[in-house]
């Protein structure tokens, strides 16, 4: 180990969006399509994020025919990488984002690759007590 391994590993983490997206793969794998959906942000921007947690040994990833899924690699050789995804377990849970996303990721998961790419990168449109509730509806000619 080195401190590059050391540098790398503590860079990676200190981007709020990385750190958005391993606290999002702590639930287990996503596709890149999910997480563009449950972040918000352009496929670009993910995919640079994602090549940043690989490279410091945060991720792996997986491909299915045109799917590519990410999961928190455990695995890796930096004891680094390793020790900042133990603590990560216990980092951020009570933030408002954090929070957020955990809503979002459940649709994302819900509705799978498939349907977020046909939706074009978009969560379904799902109300939940959490985050939405229902429009009230008047009732006809009450006015």
């Amino acid at each position: 180990m080195s401190i590059r391994d050391y540098e790398q590993a503590m860079k990676s983490v200190a981007d709020p969006t990385r750190m958005r997206i391993l606290k999002l793969l702590e639930g287990g794998e996503m596709c890149v399509c999910q997480l563009i959906a449950v972040i918000e942000l352009k496929q670009s921007t993910i995919s640079r994020h994602l090549l940043l947690l690989k490279r410091a040994g945060l991720v792996k990833e997986r491909k299915d025919g045109k799917w590519v899924h990410y999961s928190l690699d455990g695995s890796n050789s930096s004891r680094y990488a390793r020790k900042m995804l133990q603590n990560l377990k216990g980092w951020l849970n009570d933030d408002r984002i954090v929070k957020k996303d955990r809503i979002r990721e459940k649709i994302a998961r819900d509705a799978g690759p498939r349907e977020i790419c046909e939706r074009g990168m978009t969560l379904p449109m799902r109300r939940t007590a959490t985050c939405c509730p229902a429009p009230r509806k008047e009732a006809v000619g009450t006015r």
